[in-house]
């Protein structure tokens, strides 16, 4: 998993011993026409250290369109050849696909920070009404933690109709399990691929 997130993260704090050892924040947006969920729209903000690296990248490639946009789309082939990462459920806890090209894509250069934004379209628009939809955006290992910062309105449920709701739930994670993350160093191989999904929040989008 370390590899396959080279292009994501490509340069993590050297100081960092613990999970996670990196950090991304994340944005998101349902995605709805005609009463039907088809995707959703996410941007995602590296944190400074994993940021150096791919604006050094950027700076090298400045004034060369052809170099700089293989940068986002090699990016982007990453991510999506990673499920983008995130995983949706319907109602009957069956997981519904997406469309294995993303629309809308590109990154943002805020300060010291890179972001990412993209549209993940599924491959059927999924009915809203009487439906639930639970979506989760991790990385297996943990070993970088994806999370919608608190108290920033990180979800933005606006385009819901008005017989659906939604809202994240945070992850109950005891202090057991907390202590063994934090005990994992930088230099330890992914051989356990079940962390991220125990740390991992979840948009709920229900509907009448």
């Amino acid at each position: 998993m370390k590899k396959k997130l080279v292009l994501l993260v490509t340069m993590l704090s050297s100081t960092a011993l613990a999970h996670p050892h990196a950090f991304i924040e994340m944005q998101s947006k349902p995605l709805v026409e005609e009463n039907q969920l088809i995707g959703f729209s996410m941007r995602w903000t590296l944190d400074e250290p994993s940021s150096a690296a791919v604006l050094y990248d950027m700076a090298q490639a400045k004034g060369d369109s052809v170099k700089q946009q293989k940068l986002i789309d090699d990016v982007m082939e990453n991510i999506v050849n990673e499920h983008y990462f995130s995983y949706l459920f319907d109602k009957n806890n069956e997981k519904i696909k997406y469309k294995a090209q993303a629309r809308n894509y590109g990154i943002n250069l805020l300060g010291s920070h890179i972001q990412y934004y993209f549209d993940l379209l599924l491959t059927r628009p999924q009915p809203l009404k009487d439906n639930l939809f639970t979506l989760m955006t991790y990385d297996r290992t943990y070993y970088v933690s994806m999370f919608y910062p608190e108290n920033k309105n990180a979800v933005n449920f606006s385009a819901l109709p008005t017989n659906c709701k939604g809202e994240v739930v945070a992850p109950n994670v005891d202090e057991k399990m907390k202590s063994y993350a934090s005990s994992l160093d930088k230099t330890q191989k992914d051989e356990d691929d079940s962390l991220g999904v125990i740390f991992a929040q979840k948009v709920k989008i229900r509907c009448d």
